[in-house]
């Protein structure tokens, strides 16, 4: 069954977006009258065709019938969820009728594909249409879209980009939880499933602190598309959130050879190597506070990570020198490494004291010039004036710590 709808789809895909978005279902009765038929008319003629059904449970056109009329009776609805199991139980007889019609004249074939394709365009276009609509009563549009986006899944159960915009209103309606629901229902019912789909419901996995869930579908969506950046990077977060550097390490690195002027993986990686050096550190730390010995390859590998951190912060700041929030990060990576290198001061033997102590200085001395600069640039923004006091005061700078403390 799958398999079928995703055929038809994949025609509706093509067609659904251009026509016009009604807000009445047409009337799709090949012998109505120029008079509707109400409700209970609508009623009373399912209810004879489901009488005849039960004698001749292979008729395709009675199938067909009965999907038509399902499909007129939820047009009487004004509520769209109120359509829901109305397109429940005409989808089921249409595809029923879908089934039991191949094999026979191209006509007859696909019209109940036809009346699939129609029904579902009216009510995924009415959820475009409420999408775009900018009205003051934003949220309760949102809700409207979603519901037909809904019916629209129930109509052709295996329509990604119905999924796809139902969870885009959910989203828009500051309710990710209801969107991660609705992208995983698309996960049983789409085959295959489109990558933008998973990249979506990993980034709400995201956001929603399903950390291990959002890592295993971007690792599901990498392995069919491994060139896609976006899904790289989201994969990377994914990664940070998890705990997991070393993979984010990797990842960044890949995206940083693609695109060697972008700030955003130059920047997290960076951040990646500062994080992993400061683990080290402080096994290190923990390891001299226990009476030990300097370990110096732990200390040596904790030193080169720090170095690669410094190395990544120039190199993208070279690339994008007037980015300031990249300055102010670079600044304070100076400033936070030679904090990680002061907790080994008080443990560590006089032999290695002076060099650590001489390190620590020079972190801070290369902080200055980055500061300098934004104090400049920003001399409103006290953060900065904080950050070179500090910096001041531990070198020795006393005139330039006092004059920073001025602006405090």
């Amino acid at each position: 069954m799958i398999n079928r709808l995703t055929r038809i789809a994949s025609l509706v895909l093509a067609f659904g977006f251009f026509i016009s978005c009604s807000t009445t279902q047409p009337n799709l009765n090949s012998q109505a009258s120029s008079q509707p038929l109400s409700e209970s008319q609508l009623r009373d003629r399912i209810s004879s065709v489901d009488e005849k059904l039960e004698s001749d449970t292979q008729n395709a056109e009675l199938y067909y019938q009965k999907g038509e009329l399902l499909t007129q009776l939820a047009g009487k609805k004004s509520a769209p969820s109120e359509r829901t199991a109305l397109y429940d139980r005409a989808e089921q007889s249409l595809s029923r009728a879908t089934d039991l019609y191949e094999g026979t004249p191209e006509e007859e074939n696909e019209k109940a594909k036809g009346l699939l394709k129609i029904t579902w365009s009216n009510e995924h276009n009415q959820g475009v249409q409420l999408l775009q609509t900018d009205t003051a009563s934003a949220a309760s549009n949102y809700e409207l879209a979603a519901a037909h986006f809904k019916n629209a899944t129930v109509i052709i159960p295996d329509s990604a980009v119905s999924y796809t915009m139902g969870a885009q209103a959910m989203y828009k309606n500051q309710q990710p939880e209801k969107a991660v629901q609705i992208l995983e229902s698309a996960r049983g019912n789409v085959d295959p499933l489109p990558t933008e789909l998973l990249e979506k419901l990993a980034f709400l996995y995201l956001e929603t602190g399903q950390t291990k869930n959002a890592v295993a579908i971007y690792e599901e969506a990498e392995s069919f598309s491994n060139q896609n950046l976006n899904l790289l990077h989201g994969l990377s977060n994914a990664y940070i959130s998890a705990g997991e550097h070393l993979k984010a390490v990797e990842l960044l690195q890949q995206l940083i050879e693609q695109k060697p002027e972008n700030v955003i993986y130059g920047q997290s990686l960076a951040k990646e190597y500062y994080f992993l050096a400061s683990e080290k550190l402080e096994n290190v730390s923990s390891s001299l506070q226990d009476g030990k010995q300097l370990a110096q390859t732990s200390f040596s590998e904790a030193d080169s990570l720090m170095n690669r951190a410094r190395d990544r912060f120039s190199k993208t700041l070279n690339k994008n020198p007037q980015d300031q929030e990249l300055k102010l990060s670079f600044a304070r990576f100076y400033q936070n490494s030679a904090s990680k290198y002061q907790q080994l001061l008080p443990y560590i033997d006089s032999e290695n004291k002076e060099p650590l102590a001489t390190h620590i200085k020079q972190h801070l001395s290369d902080s200055i010039p980055l500061l300098e600069q934004l104090a400049g640039q920003q001399p409103e923004k006290q953060v900065i004036w904080q950050n070179l006091y500090q910096a001041y005061t531990y070198l020795g700078m006393q005139e330039k710590a006092q004059n920073a403390k001025s602006n405090l």
